[in-house]
């Protein structure tokens, strides 16, 4: 069987890539001021669907310009090792990793789809020493930084799955946001990590009726 994790909000407790981002552009006042310059612009247009990998873009390129794809894995790495060492406010929620858990136990294939850039996903979840496949957000070179190429977010995650040879249904989907309906709608077992009365409506207005809302 296949259980689909996404990973910021359900696994993680907060936004990995914007924590990734902060941690580089504070330790520099230029990128500092470049990001606080473009932030009442690229903020929006990351709060919206049709704008959010332009947005996203926009501040990938100033916390990365400059980088190699060398130099930006190790910043990748760098940020996953002080996550380890508990420097960012960034944690595994310990619900999410014994469902994780559970399903690598019974022997599951477990897929975690992300938005995050791959290479971020990877040095984060290389922490777990879990037994895990990896789908995220393609990084590509542009103006002497990085930009988002294919943004994992919504459809695109269900064709990443299908790309990679996971087919177009799965056993179980685990996600904290409706962004992510399309998984969940391919899942025979979808599940929103968010508890209480208002997440099982949220199941039934989006007609998933075999649905369950848990509280991680």
């Amino acid at each position: 069987m296949l259980a689909v994790f996404d990973m910021d909000g359900t696994l993680l407790n907060g936004d990995s890539t914007a924590l990734w981002l902060w941690a580089r552009v504070k330790r520099s006042p230029l990128r500092l001021l470049a990001t606080l310059m473009v932030a009442p612009v690229a903020g929006p247009m990351v709060a919206l669907p049709f704008t959010r990998r332009a947005g996203a873009s926009i501040l990938l390129w100033i916390a990365t310009a400059g980088l190699s794809e060398q130099q930006l894995l190790a910043s990748c790495d760098a940020f996953a090792q002080a996550f380890v060492e508990k420097r960012c406010k960034l944690a595994w929620k310990a619900q999410a990793l014994a469902a994780l858990d559970g399903h690598v136990e019974a022997g599951d294939r477990v897929v975690v789809v992300t938005a995050a850039p791959t290479c971020l996903a990877n040095a984060l979840l290389r922490t777990l020493d879990r037994r895990v496949d990896v789908l995220g957000t393609s990084l590509k070179p542009g103006f002497g930084g990085w930009i988002a190429n294919i943004h994992c977010r919504n459809q695109r995650k269900c064709q990443a799955l299908a790309e990679a040879g996971h087919g177009a249904r799965w056993a179980y989907a685990y996600t904290d946001s409706l962004d992510d309906l399309p998984i969940l709608r391919a899942a025979d077992k979808p599940v929103i990590v968010k508890g209480g009365k208002a997440a099982e409506r949220r199941l039934f207005r989006a007609g998933l009726l075999n649905g369950r809302a848990a509280a991680w």
